[in-house]
């Protein structure tokens, strides 16, 4: 049987491994250049700095599971300190409780480290980079795929592995019920709307003052703030929008 992957971000890319280390036939299509979806991790004098997704908790024991699995070294959020916080008036309190990202784990190397580890494992036979499937049609045969480069793929199943309200911009034929397509674009895209910056400094002057790096306003632009600073290497402070 032979599988047709779209997407190739943490979901489509884990998936893939596994297929891929139980011998079975698939393909894996991603529309961009790289792989990871919104993981996207950025180095700078040695450190990495997460600008998508970078933390998760104990209690989630896939990706616990997953990083053991492979190898990769988790450490603890730095959360020692006062957070700060904004009203909508613009001011400012200290002490209003912890640290907002207390307990929450990162990933040595930030989480491109998993993305790049569980690619090592899939062939690259296997992946079809740079392009999209615009039109999916069931026949005898199988699921046709009709790609964005003129080529077409024929698979058993297909499996969306992306956003739902991107999923729902790809041609079905037979058509999906109209229930199915509106319910489709209607699901939001977690953090969609936001956006991540990241500010480096020579020292964490924050950690020196008793402040943990956590901050957040009522009044914006950047909503919240959080210490980003790697295991070693590089002091920083992240702001989402």
């Amino acid at each position: 049987m032979r599988t047709l992957i779209i997407g190739g971000g943490l979901s489509g890319l884990a998936l893939a491994e596994a297929l891929a280390t139980k011998g079975h036939d698939f393909t894996l299509i991603e529309a961009r250049d790289r792989l990871g979806g919104r993981i996207l991790t950025e180095h700078h004098a040695g450190a990495a700095f997460d600008l998508g997704p970078a933390w998760f908790w104990e209690g989630q024991p896939r990706i616990a599971a997953l990083l053991n699995r492979l190898g990769l070294i988790a450490f603890e959020q730095f959360s020692t300190g006062d957070l700060l916080f904004e009203d909508a008036q613009g001011h400012v309190q200290r002490g209003r409780g912890g640290a907002s990202m207390e307990g929450s784990l990162r990933l040595m190397g930030g989480l491109s480290a998993l993305i790049a580890a569980l690619t090592a494992r899939v062939p690259m036979q296997n992946m079809v980079m740079n392009t999209a499937v615009t039109a999916l049609t069931a026949t005898a045969s199988g699921i046709t795929a009709t790609l964005s480069n003129g080529d077409s793929l024929v698979a058993d199943q297909v499996i969306l592995a992306m956003p739902p309200r991107l999923a729902a911009q790809i041609q079905c034929s037979p058509a999906l019920p109209d229930t199915a397509m509106a319910a489709m674009r209607s699901v939001k895209t977690w953090m969609a709307g936001q956006a991540k910056a990241v500010a480096v400094y020579d020292t964490p002057f924050w950690r020196e003052d008793g402040l943990s790096g956590d901050a957040s306003s009522r009044r914006g632009p950047m909503v919240e703030i959080h210490d980003a600073s790697p295991a070693s290497g590089g002091d920083v402070l992240m702001f989402l929008l």
